[in-house]
């Protein structure tokens, strides 16, 4: 095999003139030299080899790829027989279009970020919501079913929780979000599920005075505030003024300033590693057809932040 290094970060340049005689994956983002997922897979990949020699010439690699690349990218990267990938935003909305198979869970989300080599290409899914249900459980040892959620962001990842915990049959669900224009819009396309399950749905703006959270509801923060010291909070502190468990995705810092206010009022708060887990285990474990010990991934990606 080519000494190729799974710590480095390629590109497409790298990629015309790739000679990987094993069985390549990988993640591909903009930016994408901070993740962390080849550390993660690599180590599970080893574990499996150790089990199962079919695995030892398995890698896991990075590469950056712009968006407006991406579309023209796929086709190279199955041509040179990558066959897993993994997408970071703003890929996996990008990529939904162009595969010949889409897992109807990941065109319900509408975002896919692991895709599964094809003859013809390759298929989507999306293990976000996995991801998110496993580490709260993990994390908080919440279920989703029967919890009055508050999810905080309209984005890609709010929309993947929301589905989630939709479909995971919780009690209610309300989500929030400063942009009234994009949270209608993520409601209203939300609603046929809410209602054939009977679930109440609603949207509400961070700032309205209506907003209240129940007593030992499950908050999931699924935007970016909170990526850097200085970022308000998502809530205002009168929101948070009764014990809450948070879920807050960001995880890198490992505490942000919303759990530390959760906590301080009697609440619990989880940071987003276990999310990342978790996602990142049932992405191999549709590539190799086998279970993946999460435990091993969690310690490579401690590994790897710290």
């Amino acid at each position: 095999m080519e000494p190729y290094n799974s710590e480095e970060t390629y590109t497409l340049e790298d990629l015309a003139n790739w000679r990987f005689d094993g069985r390549s994956l990988a993640v591909l983002g903009f930016p994408v030299r901070h993740s962390i997922s080849p550390a993660m897979h690599n180590a599970a990949i080893a574990e499996l080899a150790r089990e199962d020699p079919r695995f030892s010439d398995w890698r896991y690699f990075r590469f950056e790829v712009k968006p407006e690349d991406l579309l023209e990218a796929l086709p190279v990267f199955h041509e040179k027989g990558f066959f897993g990938l993994n997408l970071t935003v703003p890929h996996k909305e990008i990529a939904l279009s162009a595969l010949p198979k889409v897992d109807p869970a990941a065109q319900e989300i509408g975002a896919v970020n692991t895709l599964k080599r094809l003859e013809t290409g390759y298929e989507g899914f999306n293990t976000d919501g996995y991801g998110l249900a496993q580490g709260i459980l993990t994390d908080l040892q919440c279920e989703l079913a029967g919890r009055e959620i508050t999810i905080l962001g309209a984005g890609g990842a709010g929309r993947a929780a929301a589905v989630q915990a939709l479909r995971s049959d919780c009690r209610s669900l309300t989500i929030i979000n400063r942009n009234p224009e994009r949270l209608s819009k993520l409601v209203d396309s939300l609603r046929p599920i809410a209602t054939e399950r009977s679930i109440s749905l609603s949207g509400k703006a961070p700032n309205d005075p209506s907003l209240e959270l129940p007593e030992d509801a499950l908050l999931i923060n699924a935007t970016s505030l909170g990526l850097k010291a200085d970022d308000p909070l998502p809530l205002p502190e009168s929101a948070l003024s009764t014990p809450v468990a948070l879920y807050d995705m960001i995880y890198n810092p490992s505490q942000t300033k919303l759990m530390d206010r959760v906590v301080s009022q009697g609440g619990r708060a989880a940071n987003g590693l276990s999310m990342l887990v978790y996602q990142g285990v049932r992405a191999l474990e549709i590539w190799s057809d086998r279970p993946v010990n999460p435990d091993t991934m969690n310690q490579a990606a401690k590994l790897a932040i710290a």
